[in-house]
Parts: structure tokens; sequence; C-alpha cells
């Protein structure tokens, strides 16, 4: 957590491919004038656009910004931006010198010289991540494993294993086993002869080349548009652009909070860059649904960006968006929940067991589309079904409204036969065998990572009640809090630091833990100000795998029930899911007590989180996170769950900052009071 700026990596692109695997700015178009190179591409007002260059692809060729924030032309749906003096010993006496423009349909652009044009070997990574570019473009000694290389000679693309670049003469670019065409277009010639000019003998020289890459600022959804319509498993592309910082979260939102059924992809992610929603976990109905993307610097500075939202109609004929996916943590019982789009329906509800085996089936009407039950693990026949890792049910609906759209009723039971059906396969429920020993013991940390400001003990100190009030209840405080029974200090860039994060890491994972408080750095990825350092840093992947929370499939899981993080863009990632807590807003108590699960709480900062400026700490944070422990505590006359000690924290008289209650998320249990369930 940092006082940062807002702003917003490029998307990297390659040259000439069938199918460009990024996404950025389509129709780039370029030309030369003189000396000089004009790029111009289709644009919309109030965007801005990132501009770069390289000389070649050589790995140690980096992008260079020409400018990182250019406002599109005003009045116009094209802009255009010059690179000034880049063409050398350019030609300015034909009408655009001895140029031609070129253009992709993605976001990159090779400059090379228009005339003669001859076929020449092109590279493109085998695994699609890349387009295809000239292979002469790769430095000698160019390790090809993993490329493919089309063969203008023979027409055929073939694997580069096993081969290398060399050096070759003028413009002739090939590699050991290719060949270039000669001007006849029929005869091959040697590898690294030139390659004759109009069949004179003469030898073309060299063109200068270059690439150039157009990305918008910000994050951007790609090829969906306000009123579509989506349904089942979708897939998003994605455009991002930010000229600094590494791109470390990309997710789906509404409302700042992620949405059900989405990817939240973390670092190294992957190209091209897409998300995935499985719209069968969220409502039917309207959405507004963003691209959230997050980028951090090496100091732990934040940067983030929202795309414009885009209003969409999810439909699914059957969804299941307050699906529990575990059940048995207190006792045998488990909750089945989904949603049919026909409102007037008759449902039914084939069970199986973790072998796959038929146990039963249940049945009724919806007279609304919804449908909730218990199941109590009891068969038809009164047998007990306890042993089971997992449970696996199919849903069905019947309705006459269906018949246009399905074959015959496909449940165990009969139905109407002028009824037609609708059956979808829900999500498995796993069970939980997490049995809690004793009270949940507190963790309770301060990074001390800001004592540049004013008063920064006032901000370490912020959540020293939850110490006091942890052993007020008796319940065990780790790490050990300092002398004045405030929280663990975390060293910030100083000899003890790695160590620091040691003592926080084993207090974190120790079997007692159950709840944590923190204060100080942190993303969507984990906690510290550089993920890239394990030493000083928790990754939301080092948590999972400590805990034994993802996936759910894992037995000895290790969740926690109260966590509530001051720290940056906490919510936007799988930090929720790694301590084991539902990522989903404003869950009531039924659905535990149906599924026999544990209430939990998360709550965190879906935002960069300011803590001070000019030197100085923000007072009314600091009273922000005392009020909401003040609210919670049931010393006090309020005794409230975290999401009414929140709304009435952002309104206290030294806070009175209302957008924090929107901005401090809650997933998971809204109501969970200060010792409940633990």
């Amino acid at each position: 957590m940092k006082m940062i700026k807002p702003a917003v990596l490029g998307a990297v692109a390659l040259f000439l491919a069938s199918a460009v695997h990024t996404f950025a700015i389509e129709g780039l178009q370029l030309s030369v004038q003189c000396s000089n190179v004009v790029l111009s591409w289709p644009s919309a007002e109030d965007e801005t656009y990132i501009v770069q260059y390289r000389q070649t692809l050589n790995p140690s060729d980096g992008w260079q910004t020409l400018i990182s924030s250019w406002p599109a032309v005003s009045g116009t749906n094209v802009t255009a931006y010059i690179h000034s003096n880049v063409v050398q010993n350019p030609s300015c006496g034909c009408g655009g010198g001895s140029f031609a423009a070129m253009a992709s349909g993605g976001n990159t652009l090779a400059l090379a010289a228009a005339e003669p044009v001859v076929p020449i070997p092109m590279a493109m990574p085998a695994n699609g991540s890349g387009a295809a570019v000239p292979l002469c473009l790769y430095p000698p000694g160019f390790d090809l494993t993993g490329f493919v290389i089309f063969d203008p000679a023979t027409g055929e693309t073939v694997s580069g294993s096993g081969y290398t670049s060399r050096a070759l003469s003028p413009i002739n670019v090939q590699r050991n086993g290719l060949q270039a065409m000669g001007s006849d277009g029929l005869s091959p010639l040697p590898l690294g002869d030139p390659v004759p000019n109009d069949g004179s003998g003469g030898t073309i020289t060299e063109p200068e080349t270059g690439f150039y890459q157009v990305v918008r600022v910000g994050a951007h959804l790609v090829g969906i548009t306000n009123g579509m319509t989506l349904s089942g498993v979708v897939t998003i592309p994605v455009e991002v652009g930010n000229d600094s910082g590494s791109l470390v979260n990309l997710s789906l939102t509404e409302d700042d909070a992620p949405v059900s059924g989405s990817s939240s992809e973390a670092p190294p992610i992957p190209l091209p860059l897409q998300l995935t929603v499985d719209t069968a976990q969220m409502s039917n109905g309207v959405h507004q649904i963003s691209a959230s993307a997050c980028w951090q610097d090496t100091n732990g500075g934040i940067w983030e960006a929202d795309s414009p939202p885009v209003t969409v109609n999810v439909y699914n004929e059957i969804s299941f968006p307050n699906w529990m996916p575990r059940f048995g943590e207190l006792y045998d019982s488990l909750f089945i929940s989904f949603q049919s789009a026909h409102t007037d329906a008759d449902w039914y509800v084939d069970v199986y067991d973790s072998q796959y085996s038929y146990i039963g089936t249940f049945g009724d009407h919806t007279y609304d589309g919804n449908v909730e039950f218990a199941w109590d693990l009891i068969g038809p026949y009164g047998e007990y079904h306890a042993d089971n890792t997992f449970y696996f049910v199919v849903t069905t609906v019947f309705n006459n409204s269906l018949l246009a759209q399905s074959s015959a009723p496909t449940s165990n039971d009969a139905s109407p036969a002028s009824y037609g059906s609708a059956t979808k396969n829900a999500p498995k429920i796993w069970r939980v065998t997490d049995n809690w020993i004793s009270p949940g013991a507190w963790v309770v940390v301060a990074q001390h990572a800001f004592d540049f400001l004013l008063n920064a003990e006032l901000l370490y100190n912020e959540i020293t009640g939850y110490v006091t009030g942890a052993g007020a209840g008796g319940d065990t405080v780790l790490p050990a809090p300092d002398g004045d029974g405030n929280p663990y200090g975390l060293a910030f860039q100083d000899p003890t630091e790695a160590s620091c994060w040691s003592v926080f890491r084993s207090a974190l994972y120790d079997p007692r833990s159950r709840n944590l408080v923190y204060f100080g750095h942190g993303g969507p990825n984990g906690l510290g100000h550089n993920q890239a350092d394990p030493t000083t840093s928790i990754s939301v992947a080092d948590i999972a795998a400590h805990l034994h929370t993802m996936p759910d499939d894992q037995t000895n899981r290790h969740a926690f029930r109260f966590v509530l993080l001051d720290a940056c863009d906490t919510t936007q990632g799988n930090l929720p899911e790694a301590f084991g807590i539902i990522h989903r807003e404003n869950l009531s108590i039924d659905p535990y007590a149906d599924a026999g699960i544990r209430p939990s709480a998360f709550a965190g900062w879906d935002k960069t989180a300011k803590v001070g400026a000019l030197g100085s700490e923000f007072s009314w944070h600091i009273a922000f996170i005392q009020e909401i422990q003040i609210h919670m505590n049931p010393a006090m006359p309020y005794n409230n769950g975290i999401k009414s000690a929140i709304h009435y924290a952002a309104w206290s008289f030294d806070v009175n900052t209302p957008s924090y209650e929107n901005h401090f998320k809650v997933f998971g249990f809204g109501d969970l009071h200060y010792y409940q369930y633990n």
C-alpha cells in the first residue's frame, strides 16, 4: 500500500500473422515522409495512447516508449503521431520516398523497403503466442526451438527445432535448410547468396527496419458490446496498456467486485490476454462488467485501471449464482441451490457419490425459479452416505416453454410428455474435514513502511485494538505483540526485514491461527511491497499452498474465519479464496448453516488505499480502521457485524468519508461478529 497516483504495460504483438494474438489497436498504418515516420490509427475521443518503437526483435533490444499519453484527436476518428528523424538516408524527391505504408490487423507494424519484394523465410512461435516476422530479424545464433519457419521456396512450414539463425549477406534472410527464391520465382538460390534485383544480377541494399506498436492506455474489453447476451462459458479478449510497472493482476469485475465464476489472472499472465467467465455462476439479467488491471513496481507502487463498463444480458436456462461448494465442517449437511430461467417449472436433482454412482433424486415445483434445499446425506432407503469426499449433482427443469429447445425429458423420473427440459451439471460439492481443536488465534501485523510520514506510529497502531480485543476474549495473539501491546512490526527495507517476514509467515501458517489483521503494502496477489521477492512478501500461491485451500478438492484445509487487510487492491485477486473464504458479497447465514460450514468473512480495499500525503498521515484513514474495531467490539455498546461496522465507521464524525463504505469490501458472511464462530 502506498500513496500512489492512479495510472494505468503495453501488450506486445508481433508482425504479419494471419491471427494476431494480442488485442490492441486495429487498423494501425504507417508511412514515411522524408526522415519521419507517420503513424495513424482509428481512435475515439477521451482515449489516450502509448506509442512504442524498436529497431529489431533482438531480445536485448527492448521497446522504447516514444510517448506514454498521446491524446486522441478531437472531432475526428483518426489520430496520428510523427516519429521524427528516424529514417536514415531518406529519399525525399519521390512523393513519400522509397518506403510504402503498411498495415496490420494487430497493434505492431514493421517498416521495410517497399520494392522489390522478395519472398523470405518467416518465423513464428509454435504456440501461437506471437505473429510471423522475417527470420532475419532474429540475431545470429538465436535458438529457433519453439518456432515454426515458413519456407517460401517450398510453401511449407517446418519446425525450427535444432536450428539457429546465422548472419547472411544483404537482404538474404534464411536459416540452415531454407533457401530464398530467385527473381524468376522458381529457381532456388544457395543459402547466403545475394538475391538478384530484377534479373540484372545486382544486389539489393539491406533495408532499414523498425517496429511500432500503439496501445490504448488503461484496460478495455474487446469483442463484446452493450446489449450482447452471454451464456455458458465465455472467453473475453482484453487489451491493457501502461508505460511502467509489471502487470500483476487481470480480473473481470462488476461494481469493483470480481464476477462470480470468472477467472482472475496472476503472474505469469499468459498470452493472449483474456478473461474467462462461467456465466452459469452469475444470475440471469443485466450486468455491467469491466476488466480490472493492476500493475506494480518493485517499490510497492500500485497502478490500476478499470475498463469502461459494458452492459450485457446474462441468460442460462439453469444457473448457480449462490452455489455452496463445500459442506460438512461442523455437521453432515449438504446445501443445493440453483435458479431456473423459467419461473413456473418442475425440477429434479439427481445426486451421485464420489464414485459417480447414482444415489437418488429430489424433485418438486418452483413458482419463482429459485430452488434451495439441504440434504442430510440420508439416501432414499434410509442408508447413510457419509463417507464421500465429494458429491456430484445433475439439475433438470421441465417447462412447456422449453419444448422448442430440447428433446425428450432426461430426468430419472417421468415427466409429462408435453414438457420440454433443460439439464445442467452443477459444480462438485467437497467435504471439509478441518475440525478446530481450540478457538482461533489472531495474527495481527503492521508493516513499518511509512516512516517518512510525520506521525507514522499512529498508522502502525491503528490495529492495536484487535490485539487488545483478542486478548480480552482469551484468544492467542501471534506473533507476540511488542512491549507496549502494539501489533508485531514488520521492518521495511532494512537488514531485519526478511527475518520479520519469516516470523509473520510462521504465525500465519500456525495451526491455531484463524484470524488475520494486517496493515501495510499489498495487492491482488499477496501481501508485501514486492511480490517478486518471496523473502519480504507472501503471495496468494504461497498462502493457498500452505493452507490447502485452492483448489477445493483438498481435504486438509486450514481455512480462516476472519481476515481484515488494510492494504491496496486486496479484494481484486484470489486472496479471499486463498484464505478459504467464499469470494461473494452479502452472504446470509442460511447457506452456511444448511451446508454445515463455519461462517467466515474477508474485508479489504478494492482500490488503492491512500494513507497520507505531503509528509503527513491521513487521520481519517486511521480513524476509519479504528472505528471498525470499536463497532465490532462486544465490550462496546455497538457489537455489530463486520459489514455494519464498516458502514458506521465510514459515517462516523472523525471519518465522514462515505466512499469508504463502497470501497472497503466484505466477502463471505457480512454479519460476522468479533468472536462469533471462533
